[in-house]
């Protein structure tokens, strides 16, 4: 039970971020986005939503209904309970990597907010985004290692393609989906 639980917990620093914030009160009672005018869910590739959707599918298949998990193409020989525990550790640091990305995200965008249209103001921002992505991706890592199955390693290497085509290109913020 407890990767399902440390799944529900990503997805909420990924998706519910916005509302934990307000919530926990870690920037001033003025709305980042609604200052900026900046969408953090929209700017992440619909790749990387598609595969992320695709591992919690596979997270709740693995460990609540395991009689279909075979879909997957489960590779016995890797589940050891060294590696298990590997992933896990993996994991946890994807969740602490994915918070500390969105809380500088928050903090350039804070700090950015009257600026937000200059080059150097967006080059920061997507710097931080990449930690967001390099947050799921190691997310995704850890997923592969704990659980490892056929599918899973080729979602990673998907997800490698594609954070490396989102970063390492010089392709327009807008051309990101």
């Amino acid at each position: 039970m407890f990767l399902p639980a440390l799944m529900l917990v990503a997805t909420s620093l990924v998706i519910f971020w916005k509302f934990a914030r307000n919530a926990v009160k870690v920037t001033s009672s003025h709305s980042i986005e609604k200052m900026t005018a900046y969408d953090r869910l929209k700017r992440i590739s619909g790749y990387y939503w598609a595969i992320f959707i695709c591992f919690i599918f596979m997270t709740f298949i693995y460990s609540l209904a395991p009689e279909y998990y075979f879909i997957f193409f489960p590779i016995e020989k890797l589940h050891h309970p060294l590696i298990n525990q590997t992933g896990m550790l993996i994991l946890k640091i994807a969740v602490v990597w994915i918070l500390i990305a969105q809380l500088q995200i928050d903090k350039e965008l804070y700090k950015y907010s009257r600026d937000i249209e200059s080059l150097s103001a967006m080059e920061l921002i997507r710097y931080s985004e990449k930690r967001l992505l390099s947050g799921m991706l190691v997310l995704f890592i850890g997923l592969v290692t704990t659980i490892t199955n056929l599918i899973g390693f080729v979602l990673v290497f998907i997800s490698c393609l594609v954070y490396y085509k989102i970063f390492k290109t010089n392709r327009n913020l807008e051309n990101w989906n």
